[in-house]
């Protein structure tokens, strides 16, 4: 499930992050990859990383799998579950940058520093079917990937093959893919943050009861359609607010109202879906915050000089 955000404050900074709703934690850990760290590829030759990463998610085999990250230069990149949709080719195409789906964020991380530069080499990419590990299943996801300047959703499906949406509100959540969940949102336009006004049915009096009647009608459960409108419509009246402090609080805010709470949804395998993290990373200060569902106590990680330039990958608890 999950899902993913940004908006940009009065002066430009950017905030991107995410809800990781999953039925089981993976074991997330913060993770920090430095310059000069080990790329390996499997159809494009080895490298090393150039740019400074910073995100959550697993280390396996001594790869950053990330769930989400931003780099340095505060290029961002969160994976979204995509299940149905999600396609990617049978094996590598002639001509075109074939990229295993889990080598996306470090590659997009470490050749680029803005959207612009992204959106351009996404049209000569093909996604294999290719997991890190033969045994592992390749994850059936898309991308939201933001600068500070504007961002998109990059999916590659069975119907219509690898796709690029400029992506205006911010937001992404799971199925179905994206242009159906903007038509879907058109469903929605008489929803506002005003209150209603009373009015005259036949000759009756009918008088709004409380605060929010403007916005009776939005969805409050958790599929992802929902989500997406829930998300959409808080992210677009959230009154404009000016330093770190209060956007980190927007962000949080924005997201904690679309959480999954344990017991409210139960998968196919039996097991709770819930918001297993929220976070935040701040482009100015190249800050990471999260919380996670048993502690919501803000926690944080700058990415500093030495930690930019580390010898190792760094891994921490989160």
């Amino acid at each position: 499930m999950c899902t993913g955000l940004r908006f940009t404050d009065p002066e430009g900074n950017l905030y991107f992050g995410r809800n990781l709703d999953v039925g089981i934690d993976y074991g997330k850990k913060l993770i920090i990859t430095p310059r000069n760290y080990p790329l390996p590829y499997k159809f494009l030759d080895d490298s090393k990383t150039v740019k400074a990463t910073i995100g959550m998610g697993i280390v396996m085999d001594d790869y950053p799998l990330y769930f989400d990250c931003c780099n340095e230069d505060g290029l961002c990149i969160a994976g979204l579950n995509f299940p149905h949709y999600a396609q990617f080719s049978d094996g590598p195409v002639d001509g075109k940058t074939n990229l295993a789906p889990y080598e996306l964020m470090m590659w997009v991380t470490q050749e680029f520093s803005s959207v612009a530069e992204v959106k351009q080499a996404l049209k000569n990419v093909n996604l294999v079917n290719k997991a890190l590990i033969d045994s592992l299943p390749v994850a059936p996801l898309h991308w939201l990937i933001s600068d500070q300047h504007e961002a998109i959703v990059l999916e590659q499906s069975r119907q219509y093959g690898l796709r690029v949406f400029e992506n205006h509100l911010g937001v992404l959540t799971n199925s179905p893919d994206f242009a159906w969940q903007m038509t879907n949102l058109c469903n929605y336009t008489g929803l506002t943050p005003h209150d209603a006004k009373p009015q005259t049915w036949t000759k009756q009096n009918i008088i709004p009861l409380g605060v929010g009647t403007g916005s009776i009608g939005l969805p409050g459960d958790s599929v992802p359609a929902s989500r997406f409108v829930k998300a959409s419509y808080l992210n677009a009246n959230y009154p404009t607010v000016e330093g770190e402090t209060a956007n980190v609080a927007k962000f949080f805010n924005i997201l904690k109202a679309v959480a999954m709470v344990k017991g409210s949804v139960v998968n196919v395998k039996g097991k709770y879906e819930y918001t297993v993290y929220t976070a935040c990373y701040s482009a100015k200060t190249k800050t990471y915050y999260y919380n996670l569902y048993n502690d919501f106590n803000l926690h944080s990680c700058q990415l500093t000089d030495e930690q930019i330039n580390s010898n190792k990958l760094i891994v921490m608890d989160a």
